[in-house]
């Protein structure tokens, strides 16, 4: 692929995750996508799979939006730095609903062949969200789950 294909497929894709749009971010997925969450182990594989994790995004996140601070092509992907912005209103990557407001940096690694994307790698600091909503209350020198 080359590298203007591979960006405007990208583009494409991101379009559709702002417009909330499902069936647009499917179609630009191959036939068995697999989405990796690197910080908690999860894997969504199949576009069944990837269409509920992006249920649970938008469901846990309903303002949701992503500050693009920068993306770097390649002819095998693209690697995308962004902040996901919201309200944290529903469960999200296994933290229950908190009602508080996030920004949490994360980078994405979009593989693709073919023309397709062929998944995504979301890569971010799980514990730092975890204290950003307020998951931990300090007691003393030790930090206990709420």
């Amino acid at each position: 692929m080359s590298l203007h294909s591979n960006k405007r497929l990208w583009q494409k894709h991101v379009l559709a995750e702002n417009r909330r749009s499902i069936e647009g971010l499917l179609e630009t997925l191959c036939a068995e996508p697999v989405y990796e969450i690197m910080a908690t182990g999860e894997q969504h594989r199949g576009r069944e799979a990837v269409a509920a994790f992006y249920r649970g995004l938008f469901d846990g996140l309903p303002d949701v939006t992503f500050e693009l601070v920068g993306q770097f092509v390649s002819e095998t992907g693209v690697v995308e730095e962004s902040v996901l912005v919201g309200t944290h209103t529903g469960p999200l990557f296994g933290i229950p609903p908190t009602g508080k407001p996030i920004r949490l940096p994360l980078v994405i690694i979009f593989p693709m062949k073919d023309g397709e994307i062929l998944g995504e790698r979301l890569y971010f600091d799980l514990e730092g969200l975890k204290q950003q909503v307020d998951l931990y209350q300090f007691h003393g020198a030790k930090y206990l789950s709420s």
